[in-house]
């Protein structure tokens, strides 16, 4: 009944994606559980709070969903793609990652302080003009 589209491709960015989507759905059910808690603190079912009790059906359903969602013909073919193009990157090698480094921020700061120096004339100009 439920087939892996295209099994044994794309298997490092399906884990990813399933984890990016299954962290934040993670992150949602905490949080609906935190408000469901904080408007019905004593709701209990069995004995389990309503809050904990209705996260825990949304992740479950969530969960069932990020599956689906890894597993539409597109979206595998897009993760496919996607991690066929990242091995064919050539990554800077720990020198010159370094050295660009080095470059963007040497270029931030420059642009800081061309910004500072700016701000400060036309600060100083709207002063002088709104003085009279």
């Amino acid at each position: 009944m439920f087939e892996v589209y295209k099994k044994g491709q794309g298997v490092t960015a399906r884990w990813i994606a399933a984890g990016a989507l299954g962290g934040l759905a993670a992150f949602g059910c905490y949080e609906l559980e935190e408000a469901i808690s904080a408007h019905w603190p004593t709701a209990a079912l069995l004995g389990i709070p309503a809050g904990v009790l209705v996260a825990a059906v949304v992740f479950i359903g969530a969960a069932v969903l990020v599956g689906m969602v890894v597993n539409l013909p597109r979206f595998v073919d897009y993760l496919i793609h996607s991690e066929t193009e990242l091995r064919k990157v050539s990554w800077p090698t720990k020198e010159e990652l370094k050295r660009q480094t080095i470059v963007v921020i040497f270029t931030i700061v420059l642009f800081a302080v061309i910004l500072l120096v700016a701000d400060f004339i036309f600060a100083t100009g709207s002063r002088w003009v709104y003085k009279f």
